[in-house]
Order: structure tokens, then C-alpha cells, then sequence
């Protein structure tokens, strides 16, 4: 773990979370499912997912795909 954050500069935990939010955000923005991006991210359920989501970003995915399909 040490040398992890010392290599990249943070942690394992905070550097997964953005390979999944990496993942996410293209599926969501093509109007792929929540469930099953949530499934693809490796998430057992959609409200496990959401709650991630919604921390890191500062929106539900259904509110990010509305925001994406506006434009």
C-alpha cells in the first residue's frame, strides 16, 4: 500500500474508484443501463454503485445520463 501511494500519488481504494468512474462514465453517457453498468464496474447492486457514484461525482448516474442526453 505504501508503495503504491508513493509510485501514483494516492491510494489503492481512491486509484480503483476512478478506474471505475473511467468505465462508467461512457457507458452512462451512451445511455447504457444503470444495472447494467453497475454490473460491469463489478458492483452486486445498482444502489451500491449509485451511492459511489453519487459521492465521487456529486450526481446520480440517472441524473448524469439526463445531463449527457441533454446536450
Amino acid at each position: 500500500a505504501r508503495l503504491f501511494r508513493d509510485q501514483l500519488g494516492t491510494t489503492y481504494l481512491q486509484w480503483r474508484q476512478q478506474a471505475v468512474l473511467a468505465h462508467a462514465l461512457p457507458l452512462l453517457a451512451r445511455g447504457v443501463p444503470v444495472g447494467q453498468v453497475a454490473v460491469a464496474c463489478g458492483y452486486a447492486s445498482d444502489s451500491a454503485f449509485a451511492a459511489m457514484f453519487k459521492a465521487a461525482v456529486g450526481q446520480s448516474p440517472s441524473q448524469f445520463q439526463g445531463s449527457t442526453q441533454a446536450d
